[in-house]
């Protein structure tokens, strides 16, 4: 294929020479009304902000600080709590304090053991407890009704990495069955729940869950596609049947490249059905940092088109670049991947126009923290004629409240992506949240920490390769 088949260009419409100063206005906009304002990721009166700033000046910290957290779930005794933290962080501890250096300088045996695998423990809690609403669907029920209550929509994520054994993938799928059961019962009967924006497809119902494909089957995998599919599709049904018979929308999430081929086919599978052909408004995940995203999004379109419903795209940028990206180098693969985080950000904004464009056959939703990115997609749907209730917007929960407030207050929908679960299998989306937001290049680390100048984080973003 044509190195340069992923290029999208332009066109020459009308109003198009006012996109770049028109987004680059609403965002100065939004940056004033966040006025610097931190979320409690950068907020230093929380425990984890300050384990984060010390993350972003020290690489080595941050390596080590993130490998303990990944294995702290599986800690079982205050000893080896004290021992694993001594073994990480003992030696780069001592800029961050004499609490912590002696915390992380104790004897594994030692009584003090005890008060050290305290504190690291609470730590970590309270870093989950920003991105995480609660262990199952009822602790998450009040989180959720806030957030309806601010007037922010939100999606139910049910944590989980890969299963290993059919039982897990049965027990996963036994609690998204539960967990719509549990909302459509409650939600639906909160006053809250009314109609954010009137009209607009996302609002047809308060309750919208998201769903991880690969944690519902054990052999899921590239190397057994056919098989993965027939499996998948038949769990899909499943879930979509409920959350049809409680009055719930869905998104299916994207992954890994290695299984974004099943996940589409399976999304395909299902939703193209006779029996779910009429779903409204069923989501897919397409990642635009993927070499790949623009024929992905072709592809979706002739499917709404066949279909004869329209569907949802949730456009993200995507969540496993440095997993992949090494894996690939490791192997000697072709990277499916935009090596540059610029071009990935310019890749979005060309997605966003085409999603905008086929707007009567795919609802977009665009998600992302960054305010340029945002911006663009705000400005280009109005230069386009479409209201509010034609797109939305969507972030994480726990990321960015003043920039979700920021634009919620323009009469944008905005939808926060709300994981529900326990620590352990957890681990996984907190961790890649962590290094989201202490990465070089993170929009967020760059908005409420670094305190860049505004007009560069507002510049538009050109391809690099």
């Amino acid at each position: 294929m044509d190195n340069t088949a992923w290029k999208i260009e332009v066109e020459e419409t009308h109003g198009m020479d006012e996109l770049n100063p028109k987004t680059i206005e609403l965002g100065k906009d939004i940056f004033a009304k966040i006025n610097r304002h931190k979320p409690s990721i950068f907020n230093k009166k929380f425990w984890s902000a300050t384990m984060m700033e010390w993350s972003m000046k020290n690489p080595e910290l941050k390596v080590n600080m993130f490998r303990f957290v990944d294995v702290l779930p599986t800690l079982q005794s205050s000893a080896s709590v004290a021992r694993h933290l001594k073994e990480y962080l003992g030696p780069v501890t001592k800029e961050m304090g004499a609490l912590f250096h002696w915390a992380a300088s104790v004897h594994p045996r030692s009584p003090r053991a005890f008060l050290t695998s305290v504190g690291a423990k609470f730590g970590v809690g309270q870093m989950a407890t920003q991105f995480i609403a609660g262990h199952d669907p009822r602790s998450a029920e009040s989180a959720l009704k806030a957030l309806r209550r601010q007037n922010i929509a939100f999606t139910a994520d049910l944590l989980g990495e890969y299963c290993l054994s059919e039982k897990e993938a049965e027990a996963y799928l036994d609690r998204y069955m539960e967990a719509l059961t549990v909302l459509g019962k409650t939600i639906h009967r909160w006053p809250e729940s009314k109609p954010i924006i009137k009209d607009h497809p996302g609002e047809a119902t308060a309750l919208c869950i998201s769903v991880k494909l690969t944690a519902l089957y054990s052999q899921c995998g590239p190397l057994n596609v056919e098989k993965s599919v027939e499996v998948l599709s038949e769990r899909l049904a499943r879930i979509v049947r409920k959350a049809r018979e409680v009055n719930a929308s869905i998104y299916v999430d994207a992954e890994d490249s290695g299984n974004n081929e099943i996940i589409y086919k399976t999304y395909k599978n299902v939703f193209g059905s006779e029996e779910f052909k009429n779903f409204p408004y069923p989501g897919i995940v397409v990642q635009a940092y993927s070499t790949a995203a623009n024929g992905i999004i072709d592809d979706l379109l002739e499917f709404s088109k066949s279909r004869g419903t329209p569907i949802a795209v949730r456009l993200v940028k995507g969540a496993y670049w440095d997993h992949e990206t090494i894996s690939c180098e490791q192997n000697n693969w072709p990277c499916p991947l935009f090596k540059k985080k610029e071009s990935s950000d310019a890749n979005y904004e060309a997605l966003t126009r085409k999603l905008i464009d086929n707007h009567t056959l795919i609802f977009p939703a665009f998600a992302s923290h960054n305010i340029r990115s945002l911006s663009h997609a705000c400005t280009y749907a109005e230069l386009k004629g479409l209201e509010p209730k034609h797109f939305e917007l969507q972030m994480l929960f726990g990321m960015a409240d003043p920039i979700c407030f920021a634009f919620r207050d323009k009469g944008y929908l905005i939808r926060q992506y709300v994981p529900l679960g326990e620590m352990l299998p957890g681990m996984g989306y907190l961790i890649r949240r962590l290094l989201e937001n202490t990465s070089n290049e993170s929009f967020l680390r760059h908005t409420f920490f670094d305190q860049d100048k505004i007009d560069d984080l507002l510049c538009q973003p050109e391809m690099k390769e």
